[in-house]
């Protein structure tokens, strides 16, 4: 079945050019995503680029405090589709479920990625120049203000939340918008990811077929830096999957440094047997938060893995992203309440 028949008549009939007269982060309805319980808007960012993004429905008779999720690394649509069913991807239904009655939920398409583009088929050459850190922060900030001026939406006090490389994009968010309240840095680091990078091949969790030195691994981890920075403009030349444009900006950043310029409330959460991200990025964060006079809630889950699943005394795995996403909405609600 063709996308468009997934979507109401609106997105047949609503141009770009519809959306671009109006005033900027001002949300056009594009429909409603078929069997899913979003509607789908479309705005205009600062940059003049059309950012697709999907508001999770409400039945409540009061406005509702509004959730941002941003997804990790990758290039999937955050719906898929197969035959005519439509499902959800990149980890949203579950904070929907989550958040069911109690808030609604905003998730943002990466620029350059196209509803049910599939994570596994090459990504598009749009999204390789698109995806940077200061051009994807600049389309989740159009989406959530856009967003935060719909009905049913009470604007104050919103949580933004990242899971991995979205943990340092929900940071820069908030740093940008001062009507962040509260962030969620689930499993997304602290210092630079280089940071991560070099200890993790120090550890031998990465690069283990590179050298069995852990000064020679971290060397080459070093070495691969220094041939981003020689082209940091590159679509085309990649380290671990990722094109050196996307290294050259993300790398530059940290939760941390764009954390210590917002003053919103953190919730910082990571799995004891993370693999992806070190144990000793979630410790620096916290440290440095709490250095600075800000003590953020923290969750070290024990077994658990970079998604949160938890691996039992038996050898099993449990998915445990429900239940940290069930602290971390519970979390904010409360202190939100707290400071209303």
């Amino acid at each position: 079945m063709k996308i468009a028949l997934m979507l109401s008549t609106l997105a047949l009939v609503l141009p770009a050019t519809s959306i671009r007269a109006q005033a900027p982060y001002r949300a056009a309805t594009v429909g409603k995503i078929r069997g899913q319980p979003y509607v789908a808007y479309a705005v205009v960012d600062s940059l003049g680029r059309r950012v697709s993004f999907y508001l999770s429905e409400s039945t409540s008779q009061v406005a509702l405090p509004l959730v941002v999720y941003v997804h990790g690394s990758g290039h999937a649509s955050h719906f898929s589709q197969a035959g005519e069913r439509v499902a959800p991807a990149n980890g949203h239904a579950t904070l929907v479920d989550a958040a069911r009655s109690r808030a609604r939920v905003l998730i943002v398409e990466k620029p350059g990625v196209t509803l049910f583009d599939r994570g596994d088929a090459p990504p598009r050459a749009e999204f390789l120049r698109e995806h940077t850190l200061e051009r994807w922060a600049e389309a989740v900030v159009a989406a959530t203000s856009a967003a935060s001026a719909l009905p049913g939406v009470d604007p104050e006090r919103l949580l933004v939340v990242g899971h991995s490389e979205g943990g340092l994009v929900a940071s820069r968010v908030a740093r940008r918008l001062s009507f962040v309240s509260h962030v969620g840095v689930l499993a997304g680091g602290g210092p630079s990811q280089l940071f991560d990078l070099r200890l993790l091949a120090r550890s031998g969790d990465l690069f283990a077929s590179v050298s069995t030195s852990p000064r020679e691994r971290e060397a080459y981890v070093v070495a691969q830096w220094d041939s981003i920075l020689a082209d940091p403009e590159s679509t085309e030349r990649m380290f671990l999957g990722h094109p050196y444009r996307r290294w050259a900006t993300f790398l530059r950043a940290s939760p941390i440094a764009e954390l210590r310029q917002s003053t919103a409330k953190v919730f910082v959460a990571q799995g004891a047997q993370d693999r992806v991200v070190a144990r000793e990025s979630f410790d620096a964060l916290v440290s440095e938060l709490a250095g600075a006079g800000r003590r953020p809630e923290a969750a070290l889950v024990a077994n658990a893995d970079h998604s949160f699943s938890v691996t039992d005394e038996n050898g099993v795995r449990q998915d445990g992203w429900l239940r940290i996403l069930s602290q971390l909405l519970d979390w904010y609600l409360q202190s939100r309440r707290a400071s209303g």
